[in-house]
């Protein structure tokens, strides 16, 4: 399981360790005291030095009876070793014993925002969202709190709270309240990625047109800013417009040829429409040339040629036709293929030269040639069946000069 690269990073407080405390300070008063009695003339001298006490504690947690210091420094220092080391369950569990034994200390935002982190790790991100939402209390106003309202809707998403997590990260654009206690309002390059992860959540719901929205919102953030190379550079741009060609081609997809031929017209011009908004979307994206939406959006162009030659292939035939009459419709429909996809083999043909002028191969590539030798094999097929359909009027007797 991975987090959000830079959102990964974590906080310690910095704190002296009870041992170095008796090194610095109480061992050279010891001796300081000590000299001092052998330095005197009198009868020996006795000194004290009063200590605070140290409170030994057991608790039980789920690996077990633990015995421990009550001390900040002391739990901080084991709980940063664990979190280092990668051993979740055990700073989890220190983490929330410094916060049960020390609920006033300022530095809880970023033990919370720690503890988030490792419940993530284990997987738990119902936990997780508990420990973020305490983070950004205790954090109002730092980037801590920024930082945590991310990973909070985050950990909504693994739960399969999609909606919940669109709400958090349009909230942390548009309200408010929210951007007061995140610290203010979103930089360029976290308002790309807020708006395009609530459009991600939005689109996992079912809300498409909500989805929409909320991806228009990064593309606009682009265009306002596209000068700034990091903002060129955001993969979350290329992500948007693909994703938004995905919910048209989508709907694209849902709608098949069917009779009467009143409803055919219909349905082509619903189609035609949908095929068009999928596709400007699509071009956008490969426009960007990133090695993955790029490609991505490259091979989903091409395959909304394929899926209409599918259609057209799968159309209805009316009933009631003899034979002859229904391969001259068939005949019809399919003379329109040809064209289809010889646009689908260009098409496929150039995302497989941008993957190489990228760099790259993948997935995304290897679909396209797949799709592209498809095409290749339909062009035969509809130049065979060409060549096969003879017309009438090429049958005229000849007559002697």
């Amino acid at each position: 399981m991975s987090l959000p690269a830079d959102r990964q990073r974590w906080r310690t407080t910095r704190a002296a360790a009870l041992r170095a405390l008796l090194c610095a300070v109480v061992a050279p008063l010891l001796l300081a005291v000590s000299a001092g009695s052998l330095a005197g003339c009198g009868a020996a001298q006795s000194h004290s030095v009063a200590l605070p006490p140290i409170i030994f504690k057991v608790r039980t947690t789920a690996s077990g009876r633990k015995v421990y210091v009550r001390d900040f420094a002391l739990l901080l220092e084991d709980a940063t070793a664990a979190f280092r080391d990668k051993r979740w369950a055990e700073a989890v569990e220190l983490y929330d014993i410094i916060g049960e034994e020390y609920p006033d200390h300022e530095g809880l935002g970023a033990l919370n925002f720690n503890a988030g982190l490792a419940l993530m790790h284990l997987n738990r991100a119902k936990d997780a969202a508990v420990r973020f939402r305490d983070a950004i209390r205790h954090g109002a106003g730092s980037r801590d709190a920024r930082d945590a309202a991310f990973l909070l809707a985050e950990a909504l998403h693994r739960q399969g709270e999609f909606k919940r997590a669109a709400a958090v990260y349009r909230a942390m654009r548009v309200d408010p309240e929210v951007i007061r206690l995140i610290g203010g309002e979103l930089g360029v390059l976290d308002g790309l990625e807020a708006s395009a992860r609530q459009g991600l959540n939005h689109k996992r719901g079912g809300e498409m047109q909500r989805a929409d929205r909320a991806f228009r919102a990064t593309q606009r953030l682009y265009d306002l800013h596209r000068e700034l190379r990091p903002v060129a550079e955001s993969h979350w741009v290329p992500r948007a417009y693909y994703e938004r060609g995905e919910i048209y081609r989508t709907l694209f997809e849902t709608i098949h040829f069917k009779l009467p031929v009143a409803r055919m017209r219909r349905d082509l011009e619903d189609k035609a429409n949908l095929f068009l908004k999928a596709q400007a979307s699509y071009f956008r994206a490969v426009r960007l040339h990133h090695k993955k939406w790029s490609l991505a959006a490259g091979f989903r162009i091409g395959s909304l040629y394929a899926q209409l030659i599918d259609d057209i292939y799968a159309a209805e035939v009316p009933q009631g036709l003899d034979k002859l009459t229904t391969d001259t419709y068939r005949d019809e429909l399919f003379k329109h293929t040809g064209h289809l996809a010889k646009r689908a083999v260009r098409i496929y043909e150039k995302n497989i030269a941008l993957a190489k002028r990228l760099g790259t191969d993948g997935d995304w590539v290897d679909k396209s040639r797949l799709q592209l030798d498809r095409m290749k094999a339909l062009l035969r097929q509809a130049e065979r069946r060409k060549g096969e359909v003879q017309d009438p009027t090429q049958h005229k007797m000849k007559t002697a000069p």
